[in-house]
C-alpha cells in the first residue's frame, strides 16, 4: 500500500445524532478542529451509536476516529446506505471488528506494559481507521462497544469520513518524522536547566517522487482544496496495524503548499510538509 491521503472530511457538514453522548460533550464535537473539545459518552455500558446523514450524496472510502481513549478490548462497526436516515440500500458494511489490535507476542514487552495493551498504550491520541472501495452513500451509522473502559466512558476528539487519494508509488526514501516540542527551557543562577513543558505534536516531510500525470492531476487539485486551512489525515503506511502505521499516520495540517516538479515526461514530484494539530 501506498500513502493514503484524506482528500474531504463530508462527516464535518453531516448531520450527526446520537443519545449516548453526554449534553455539555455532545457528538457535534466530533465536527470541530482543533484539541479543545470532545464529545464523551455517559457511559460505557451497550453499544454507543453514532447515526449521520450527510449533505448531500458522498463518495467515501475511509473512516477515521481519532485521539480517542478506546482500549485494544474494544470493537467497531460502520454501516452506509443509498438513503438518508439509516434506510434505503445497505451499501458498505465493515462487520463488527476490532477498535485497536493489541500488541502481539514479538511486540509485547513483558512488564512494561499491561497485558492486552496496544500500540497505542502511553500514547496520547489512539485512532481507528477502516479503509475500504469507494462506495457513493447518504447516511451512516458508526457503532463502538467498549462496556470494560477503565474511564466509564467513551471519548474521541474528531470523526473523518470521506474519500482518499492513493498514488501508485510511496514516498521516496529519506522521508522524515519528528516530534516537535513547544516546551521552552532556561538555565536558573544555580546552573539548573529548567523546562516550561509544553504541547508535543509530529512533523512530517518527504516527497512524492513519481506521480503519474493523472496523478498530478488529482494531487493538486486535492491539495488546492485543503490548502493551509483544512484538518486532514494522512497515513504513509495504511494497513500496516503496527507501530509503524501509528507513527507515520497524522491528523494535521500542511504548513506549506506543496510544491509540483516536473522532473521528467510523464512524472511528476510533491514536497509534503505537514503537521500534527
Amino acid at each position: 500500500m501506498s500513502i493514503r491521503i484524506v482528500t474531504a472530511n463530508v462527516s464535518d457538514a453531516a448531520t450527526l445524532s446520537s443519545s449516548d453522548f453526554a449534553a455539555t460533550l455532545p457528538v457535534s464535537n466530533l465536527q470541530v478542529e482543533g484539541r479543545a473539545r470532545v464529545a464523551r459518552t455517559t457511559n460505557a455500558t451497550g453499544t454507543k451509536t453514532i447515526n449521520g446523514d450527510f449533505a448531500g450524496a458522498a463518495v467515501v472510502g475511509s473512516c477515521v476516529l481519532y485521539n480517542h481513549n478506546l482500549t485494544s478490548q474494544a470493537t467497531w462497526r460502520l454501516r452506509m446506505w443509498d438513503a438518508l436516515g439509516q434506510a434505503g440500500n445497505l451499501v458498505f458494511d465493515s462487520t463488527m471488528q476490532s477498535a485497536l489490535p493489541a500488541l502481539g507476542f514479538g511486540e509485547f514487552g513483558w512488564g512494561a506494559v499491561p497485558w492486552g495493551a496496544s500500540v497505542f498504550t502511553g500514547w496520547g491520541a489512539a485512532f481507528s481507521v477502516l479503509w475500504f472501495p469507494a462506495v457513493g452513500a447518504l447516511s451512516f451509522r458508526l457503532e463502538l462497544v467498549d462496556a470494560a473502559n477503565p474511564a466509564g466512558y467513551l471519548q474521541a476528539k474528531r470523526l473523518l469520513i470521506g474519500p482518499y487519494f492513493e498514488p501508485g508509488v510511496n514516498v521516496d526514501y529519506g522521508l522524515q518524522l519528528y516530534w516537535e516540542d513547544n516546551s521552552e527551557q532556561r538555565r536558573t543562577q544555580g546552573g539548573s536547566l529548567r523546562t516550561d513543558a509544553r504541547v508535543r505534536f509530529r512533523v512530517l516531510n518527504g516527497q512524492l517522487g513519481h506521480l503519474t500525470d493523472a496523478e498530478r492531476a488529482v494531487a493538486l487539485e486535492t491539495l488546492r482544496q485543503i490548502g493551509l486551512r483544512t484538518e486532514t489525515f494522512i497515513s504513509v503506511f495504511p494497513g500496516a496495524g503496527s507501530a509503524l502505521e501509528r507513527d507515520y499516520s497524522l491528523l494535521g495540517k500542511f504548513t506549506r503548499m506543496p510544491q509540483f516538479t516536473n522532473g521528467q515526461p510523464s512524472s511528476h514530484q510533491a514536497q509534503l510538509t505537514f503537521e500534527e494539530v
